[in-house]
C-alpha cells in the first residue's frame, strides 16, 4: 500500500492544530505575542509512519503552512521536511508510544523553525532591539504553550488512530 491512512489522520490533525493557532494569534493580535505551534506537526507523522507516507504527510503539511502564513514558496515545507528526516532517521532511538520523547523533539523542531524563520525573514531587522524582543518573546511564548498544547496534540492523534480504527503502534517499533 503506497499510503497508511494514518497520514490522512495526521495531515487532517495538522490542520486543526494550524487553525486552532491563527484562531489563538486572531484573538491575540491587540497584544505583541504570537504564538508559532509548528514543531508537533511533523514528530508523530515522522515516528509512526514508514517513509513514503510520513513524506506525503509532512509535504501537505509544509504547503498549507506555506499558504496559511505566507511563507515564500516552499520555505516551510522544506524546513518540515529537513526536520522530519532527521526525526525519521534517528527514529529508533526514540520511543513514540508515550508523550515525553515526542514533546522534547516538538520543542526541538519549533525552536529550529523559529531560529531559521528569524535568520531567513528578519536580516533587515538584526539591528533593532524591538525586534529581537519580539523574537524572544514569540519564542517564550509558543514553548511555554508547547508544553500544554503539544501533549493535548499527541493524545488526540492517537486517539484519532483509535477511533477510526487504525493501527496505533509505530511502524518498525525498535524493541528494547
Amino acid at each position: 500500500m503506497l499510503l497508511d491512512p494514518r497520514a490522512i489522520v495526521l495531515f487532517g490533525a495538522n490542520v486543526l492544530l494550524i487553525y486552532l493557532s491563527q484562531l489563538v494569534n486572531s484573538a491575540l493580535s491587540a497584544w505583541p505575542v504570537y504564538f508559532l505551534l509548528l514543531g508537533p506537526l511533523v514528530v508523530l507523522p515522522a515516528l509512526y509512519l514508514r517513509h513514503q507516507s510520513y513524506f506525503i504527510c509532512t509535504l501537505l503539511t509544509g504547503l498549507w503552512l506555506d499558504a496559511v502564513l505566507r511563507a515564500p514558496f516552499g520555505f516551510f515545507t522544506g524546513l518540515l521536511l529537513l526536520a522530519g528526516a532527521a526525526i525519521f532517521f534517528l527514529r529508533s532511538r526514540f520511543r513514540p508510544e508515550h508523550n515525553y520523547h515526542p514533546l522534547l523533539l516538538g520543542h526541538l523542531v519549533n525552536l529550529w523553525l523559529i531560529v531559521a524563520l528569524t535568520l531567513a525573514l528578519g536580516r533587515p531587522h538584526f539591528g533593532v532591539a524591538s525586534f529581537w524582543i519580539q523574537v524572544l518573546t514569540t519564542l517564550c511564548a509558543s514553548h511555554l504553550a508547547l508544553l500544554v498544547v503539544a501533549p493535548w496534540f499527541y493524545q488526540l492523534e492517537r486517539l484519532l488512530f483509535e477511533i477510526c480504527q487504525l493501527e496505533t503502534e509505530p511502524e518498525d517499533l525498535p524493541l528494547l
